[in-house]
């Protein structure tokens, strides 16, 4: 993880820093691009573009067709949260978008977002509203997981559809998590606090991040004044790396419950995840040997062979 004392090797020198990491979504990120282009206006910007080594011809394409913009090319896939960290580093905004690719901007929402903090200096971190293709709200979680919603996450019963009546009006407030689909950070958090710890591959990022800002006396705004729109799952869902996602994604959470969750927890939910690793097992021998089973990771009596006797 990277030491709390970070400091940018230069000033700010513009309004926003977007930063979007790619890994072989070439057209959904120019899509992204695009709208960005299009839509933010009357502030200064920069967009920093890190490809996590990308099959796609990202790199060549981005750089041939968006000049104005920077990307950084790395040569193999470093996570999400590294990843980000190299375009905070490089960044110069005053204001820090960690943005997926998988998002459209319909508005200047970036200027809105940029006023707004600085009206309201009290909040450190900023994430906006999220709306699906038929442009209806989506569900985000502002306020932390307990260790009996991360129980039902593993046994599939936590149904997210609940979140969006839990959310309440929409309205800017105080949050305790925002998501981190457009997440926009002030440039100085990190200096205080640090950047993103990068035992996080995928996933679970931004809620670290969010604890980490509060435990330092600092405040999140959810912000659903003007919203994004968000292809959801189409630069995690791709099935030839369908395998790397659900290892990695275990990993990730057993992190994060081991850093904020007690040993006792800790112990049930490894547990949890084991009995749903030996049921997928049967459940996907059962369909292979009724010549049911599906291609691809989801059914691969390898990988869930891999999970339960990982440690």
């Amino acid at each position: 993880m990277p030491p709390p004392n970070f400091k940018f090797p230069q000033p700010a020198e513009l309004d926003i820093t977007i930063v979007i990491v790619s890994f072989n979504t070439r057209e959904i990120l120019f899509r992204c691009l695009e709208s960005i282009k299009k839509h933010t206006q009357e502030i200064s910007y920069e967009v920093i573009v890190v490809d996590n080594a990308s099959e796609d011809g990202t790199v060549q394409a981005a750089n041939e067709r968006f000049p104005e913009m920077r990307v950084i090319a790395n040569d193999d896939n470093r996570g999400f949260s590294v990843a980000n960290n190299q375009g905070i580093v490089a960044s110069k905004g005053r204001k820090i978008a960690l943005l997926n690719p998988d998002t459209l901007l319909t508005e200047n929402s970036f200027q809105k977002i940029f006023r707004y903090l600085q009206e309201h200096p009290e909040f450190s971190i900023l994430g906006s509203g999220i709306v699906d293709e038929n442009n209806q709200p989506c569900p985000i979680r502002l306020w932390e997981d307990t260790p009996q919603d991360a129980a039902w996450k593993i046994l599939g019963l936590y149904n997210p559809a609940t979140e969006l009546q839990r959310m309440g009006d929409m309205k800017a407030r105080e949050a305790l998590v925002i998501s981190g689909c457009c997440f926009v950070i002030c440039r100085d958090l990190f200096e205080e606090i640090g950047l993103l710890d990068e035992n996080y591959f995928l996933y679970n990022e931004e809620d670290d991040f969010c604890r980490r800002t509060r435990q330092h006396g600092k405040r999140i705004c959810f912000f659903p004044e003007t919203s994004v729109q968000h292809l959801l799952g189409q630069s995690t869902h791709q099935p030839e790396h369908r395998e790397k996602v659900i290892v990695e994604t275990y990993k990730s959470n057993l992190y994060f419950y081991s850093k904020y969750y007690s040993c006792g927890w800790n112990a049930i939910l490894r547990s949890l995840y084991k009995v749903t690793f030996l049921a997928g097992l049967i459940r996907s021998a059962f369909r292979h040997l009724t010549g049911c089973a599906t291609p691809g990771a989801d059914d691969s009596l390898r990988l869930k062979l891999k999970l339960l006797f990982s440690p």
